[in-house]
């Protein structure tokens, strides 16, 4: 009975895998695979291999495809070779005990014929189990056009399936860079369902955070072959994640990064690790498109939050000069632009820094603290300098701080106790 009840948990999973992608709701951040049920520790992962001495990649073509379409063998090789390497980035960055391995050898395995008389791939196929055991991931590409996706189970490697046919192109590399992500243990940050953001975009595929995962990638960016591969921040993040996981004791329910906070989703058991601040997040990593639709798509945000540093999104928009962003926000009702960061600056001293002269004169100048002599924006030796040379002198301006009529040592005490501050 428990055998039984072992190999039918078993076929339920490989089922679910065979879905185009999983339903579930659109989440800025990441969400690991795994649920409620079955922990991402059970399934079968590449993150799995990434110490091994090397990976072992078995390709092979559906039974439909010409000799014309199999002569760029070569070339799909290194699209999976780059693609790999991609995710694998991230961890060769982090402290490992062991070396991040990215050696590829490649098998060519037998055509895949399908039952189906379509030549649509068939996920009740019994295949040859022997031959998917011995690669550490099996991919298959179709000479037709249909849904791709990847087989992710408990006793079996990771088999991905592209039914794009064999030409190198932006959208077949994109896609096959995101069922690499689930291949590792990503899950999909997007719906079709008319379901909402856990703060941000509210539907549909073309208006994601920016994500592999969140198949951002296939319908904006330059729709060139290296940004058909390049992941993002939220992509990086869940990379670092599993890999804790997997290799660090991290929790499922921890989400690591203290920028990040820990969802539950309890209607599906999906759990999902997302920006504490999306709004801050968009403007720091990603294009100002994405930004602009939070500011859209959720009038309820914060646009005023603090990150940890004391920086609102504003503060971030002016730092990497993003003017659309800046714009929007400086547009909004609620919109405090005189706040102050952790060293005291408002966004206006932010761009008076960094030289971005357009801003200063779209933002507020902060009040001038009486302390600060010379206006240079801080208060500093150069100020106490400044008070010294006029000390005793009456009607002196700017170095009577305390606006008692004469610059004297209580000036000088003020400036003293305020050195350091904007």
């Amino acid at each position: 009975m428990n055998i039984l009840k072992k190999n039918t948990l078993f076929f339920t999973v490989i089922l679910v895998g065979c879905l185009c992608f999983n339903v579930t709701p659109v989440v800025h951040g990441f969400i690991p695979r795994g649920n409620s049920m079955i922990p991402l520790s059970e399934y079968k992962l590449l993150i799995q291999k990434v110490h091994e001495p090397q990976w072992i990649i078995g390709y092979r073509y559906g039974a439909e495809c010409t000799s014309a379409e199999r002569a760029n063998k070569e070339e799909l090789k290194e699209a999976i070779s780059k693609s790999l390497r991609t995710w694998l980035e991230p961890l060769k960055k982090l402290d490992t005990e062991l070396p991040i391995v990215d050696k590829f050898v490649y098998v060519l395995q037998p055509d895949f014929a399908p039952a189906k008389p379509d030549g649509r791939y068939n996920p009740d196929l019994e295949e040859d189990l022997r031959q998917w055991r011995e690669v550490d991931l099996r991919v298959t590409f179709q000479c037709i056009y249909g849904r791709s996706f990847v087989r992710i189970g408990l006793k079996f490697q990771p088999a991905i399936a592209m039914q794009r046919g064999t030409n190198i192109s932006y959208q077949l590399l994109a896609i096959f860079a995101h069922e690499l992500g689930h291949a590792f243990g990503l899950a999909d940050t997007y719906t079709n369902d008319n379901l909402p953001t856990q703060g941000g975009l509210n539907r549909t595929v073309d208006l994601q955070p920016a994500s592999v995962m969140a198949m951002t990638g296939s319908v904006h960016g330059d729709k060139t072959i290296d940004s058909a591969l390049a992941i993002t921040e939220d992509d990086v993040r869940g990379m670092i994640w599993i890999y804790n996981h997997f290799y660090k004791g991290v929790r499922q329910d921890d989400c690591f990064f203290a920028d990040y906070s820990y969802r539950s989703i309890l209607a599906t058991g999906v759990t999902s690790c997302v920006p504490k601040h999306p709004l801050i997040f968009e403007v720091k990593f990603n294009d100002p498109m994405h930004a602009l639709q939070i500011l859209k798509d959720d009038p309820s945000i914060d646009i005023n939050a603090q990150d940890a540093s004391g920086m609102t999104a504003l503060h971030y928009a002016v730092l990497y000069n993003k003017m659309e962003v800046v714009k929007a926000l400086l547009a909004h009702q609620d919109i405090k632009p005189l706040l102050r960061n952790k060293q005291g600056d408002t966004p206006y001293d932010i761009a008076l820094a960094a030289g971005h002269q357009e801003f200063l004169k779209m933002l507020p100048a902060p009040p001038r603290r009486k302390e600060d002599v010379n206006d240079d924006g801080v208060v500093n030796i150069l100020d106490l300098v400044a008070v010294a040379a006029k000390f005793g002198e009456e009607n002196a301006g700017n170095a009577d701080i305390n606006g008692d009529g004469q610059v004297n040592i209580q000036d000088l005490v003020a400036v003293a106790a305020a050195l350091g501050e904007g």
